[in-house]
């Protein structure tokens, strides 16, 4: 399964995909990694997901990656979640929160949720002009080069990958042609 994930991110990177959605995806899964499971939050904005323009594959594997490594923000993510929460001007606001009947279903009022989704807000634009810069830059350079390494060179080579890029290649020459 993990290898299928794989093989569709790198499909993503070499097909015609707009690089838009593939920064978007990474830069959605960057925010959800951030943000604590379990609350209203983020079960919102998984379920986002799937109704935006992103491209699902390359969210959802960059989540699995990411997930295990975002604990290692938790200490910044909860002093700056703390500060917020604690800001003087904004405790009246964040009562008046608590008190609307589904709003602690939210977790707003935990310092980890708080701090995950303004640093998840924050990142977002930041990673999606760095990933679709990246994406443009893979393929106008570095696919080329990395098509003409030896282990890449022999993987091809493979009688069940010529095979599998013939039908592919078949298969959006037809679909190129239906639409």
């Amino acid at each position: 399964m993990f290898v299928n994930a794989v093989a569709r991110v790198v499909a993503a990177l070499n097909s015609n995909r707009r690089p838009g959605e593939i920064a978007a995806g990474v830069s959605c899964a960057v925010l959800l990694a951030l943000v604590p499971a379990g609350n209203l939050i983020w079960i919102v904005l998984f379920a986002a997901l799937f109704f935006v323009k992103v491209n699902l594959s390359v969210a959802l594997l960059t989540l699995a990656v990411l997930t295990p490594i975002a604990p290692l923000a938790d200490p910044l993510l909860d002093a700056v979640g703390y500060r917020v929460l604690t800001a003087a001007p904004l405790q009246g606001l964040f009562i008046a929160w608590y008190n609307v009947p589904i709003a602690p279903l939210t977790g707003f009022n935990d310092t980890l949720v708080t701090g995950g989704v303004l640093g998840g807000v924050a990142l977002w634009l930041p990673v999606y002009f760095a990933v679709r810069a990246f994406v443009q830059v893979y393929r106008n350079t570095l696919r080329a080069r990395l098509a003409e390494l030896p282990p890449v060179r022999w993987f091809t080579r493979l009688p069940l990958v010529q095979r599998l890029t013939g039908w592919l290649r078949w298969a959006n020459g037809f679909y190129a042609r239906v639409r």
